[in-house]
């Protein structure tokens, strides 16, 4: 602990220098400079020998490589240019953590957009363990934005503990070594400002300004969003060192830095709607008006702001707005209800879905999609009588007229069912869930029993009934014997298709919830989440898979893990009901084991 205090000591110094604006002496090593010398040695065995001891130094041997690219011998200078290419391309060594070593594989060959997302990938792993990796990116990276990510992702996560931070200052000190690249003084002072916020904030903010005046005149080596990022932490701390007053300016910059995409200016409102600036989400939305009457999303997102500040008839106005700005295409509708539905806005995904409904026509393939998913969310919303009539209403319709039927069996829609014996599956479905909800378990068993008739895949249904079986064995062999038809099929579109998540968590959800290997669940829902995160998939889809990890746990008996996966699946999707409320389920089961111990 005392080393560690030591290295977090002499971090602190060197964050104070570069407060100061003295300068940081970078030590020479004497050895790497006699090496580098004799990459010019009139023999070839002189300097073969310098070459292997400086690739064997690897990256303490980078500064002082990357500063002999300009050698006045030009022997010294080709040499190490092809070292410094070398040393780049091994960021990881053989005895290196395998996730680390499978995240940084071929990282030098790949675009800009690959690396930030394998950055994300080191930052996102547990404990920490992708910090060296992180600090060494911010510092050796050849793209200075790409370094400057790198520092961010650290920053972006707050250590558990006091070990935590000064794990990270050691750890920090041991890659930086006096760099003075933007990325390093980022984190010298960030560390800094744990144990010193007043006397750091000063610091902080020149750096912020100072990386804003490099995205004005070198924006190739800095983001928007990278200036947006430290001022962001500004904010921070300044909320920490209770200086509210301070707080406008810098958010009026942050505005003035703002971009205005999409993504961008969603993120802003949301963080100022989380800081209740409701003055200045006015400001935002006046400066960026023409975005928002032509973004349906961004028009949402302020629709929502303005519920959160307390004005529902300016939520009204806004959400009428943004229902008018795609017309009557029912497929921009429907796509659009789906993006809500992902940036965490389901009542207002609800409405599109409705509106591209009442659009029709009624059987075409975004009709059903925005039947299902909208009966789907009143089922979440345990509003099945509802759920059911959306389902209905279309089949009773398709019963009567030909061409509607025509319709519907001819939509093809990827990830679903949408033939007429799946709908028929989910209507019966939705009805067993409004009887059990009457406390009639008689009718609820016959409609599962019909869901299951017209569709046998309907593992929903099939989970709802071997529930409600309990006291029959031979219906619950004959319910398993389902589940593991359903599991096969599953397993032999693994083989097929091994990088696509869905069918691992469909079969950790069967086997959590009927009968199998809750250890094996355990395992494909973990493979699932992996799969989904590497596939960039939003975090209400990541919420679901978590979802599925909770009741494998909890299925296998490990409550703790259990509630740990469901808070991971409320926090990635806050929205759906039925995570919170199985949340509540695996609490009370830990309530209730406590009070019998």
């Amino acid at each position: 602990m005392m080393k560690r205090f030591l290295a977090a000591l002499c971090l602190l110094t060197t964050a104070q220098a570069i407060a100061q604006e003295q300068p940081v002496a970078i030590a020479v090593d004497p050895e790497v400079s006699a090496l580098i010398g004799q990459l010019g040695d009139s023999q070839y065995a002189i300097r073969q020998r310098a070459q292997d001891q400086l690739m064997k130094l690897g990256f303490s041997a980078f500064d002082a490589l990357v500063e002999a690219q300009q050698h006045d011998d030009p022997e010294v200078a080709m040499q190490a240019r092809y070292l410094v290419r070398r040393i780049r391309s091994g960021w990881t060594a053989e005895n290196d953590p395998r996730p680390i070593r499978e995240i940084m594989k071929n990282y030098e060959v790949q675009g800009d957009d690959e690396r930030r997302a394998k950055i994300k990938q080191l930052g996102e792993l547990p404990d920490d363990a992708g910090l060296k990796w992180l600090t060494r990116l911010a510092r050796f990276e050849k793209s200075l934005e790409l370094s400057k990510w790198a520092a961010l992702e650290i920053m972006s996560r707050t250590p558990k503990d006091d070990d935590g931070w000064a794990r990270r200052a050691e750890v920090v000190q041991a890659e930086l070594a006096g760099s003075q690249r933007a990325a390093a003084q980022w984190l010298e002072v960030y560390l800094a400002a744990h144990t010193d916020p007043a006397g750091s904030l000063q610091r902080w903010s020149d750096l912020a300004d100072a990386e804003q005046e490099t995205l004005l005149k070198q924006p190739q080596d800095s983001d928007s969003q990278i200036v947006l990022a430290l001022l962001k932490r500004e904010v921070q701390m300044l909320d920490e060192l209770g200086r509210a007053d301070q707080i406008e300016p810098v958010v009026r910059q942050m505005i003035q830095v703002e971009r205005g995409d999409s993504q961008s200016l969603g993120e802003l409102i949301d963080w100022l709607a989380k800081r209740k600036s409701w003055t200045m989400i006015d400001l935002v939305a006046e400066r960026f008006n023409a975005s928002f009457e032509v973004d349906a999303v961004l028009m949402y997102m302020l629709a929502e702001a303005r519920l959160a500040q307390g004005n529902p008839e300016l939520a009204e106005q806004a959400a009428g707005r943004a229902l008018a700005i795609h017309g009557d295409s029912q497929q921009e509708h429907v796509l659009l209800a789906s993006r809500l539905g992902d940036r965490g806005l389901p009542r207002w995904a609800d409405r599109e879905w409705a509106e591209a409904i009442r659009l029709g026509p009624a059987g075409t393939q975004w009709d059903v999609m925005a039947r299902k998913l909208l009966a789907n969310s009143h089922h979440d919303q345990q509003q099945d009588a509802a759920a059911a009539k959306l389902i209905e209403d279309l089949l009773v319709a398709a019963d009567k007229d030909p061409a509607i039927m025509q319709r519907v069996r001819a939509a093809q829609q990827q990830q679903f069912e949408t033939s007429v014996d799946a709908l028929r599956s989910d209507l019966y479905f939705y009805q067993a869930c409004q009887a059990q909800q009457e406390g009639d378990v008689e009718r609820q068993r016959t409609l599962l029993d019909q869901s299951l008739s017209q569709n046998r895949g309907n593992i929903e249904a099939l989970i709802e009934l071997y529930k409600i079986t309990a006291g029959d064995a031979k219906r619950r062999a004959a319910i398993a014997a389902f589940s593991k038809e359903f599991i096969d099929l599953c397993r032999s579109r693994i083989d097929d298709d091994p990088e696509n998540s869905t069918n691992y968590n469909q079969i950790a959800w069967l086997i959590a919830n009927t009968e199998g290997d809750k250890e094996e669940a355990v395992e494909l829902s973990k493979k699932s989440i992996e799969l989904a995160k590497a596939h960039g998939d939003p975090p209400s889809r990541l919420g679901g898979l978590y979802d599925t990890l909770a009741h494998a746990h909890f299925a296998k008996g490990d409550i703790a893990a259990a509630i740990a996966s469901q808070e991971e699946a409320l926090r990635l999707d806050p929205h759906t009901r039925s995570i919170r409320r199985a949340l509540d389920e695996f609490r009370a089961a830990r309530d209730k084991a406590a009070a019998g111990k």
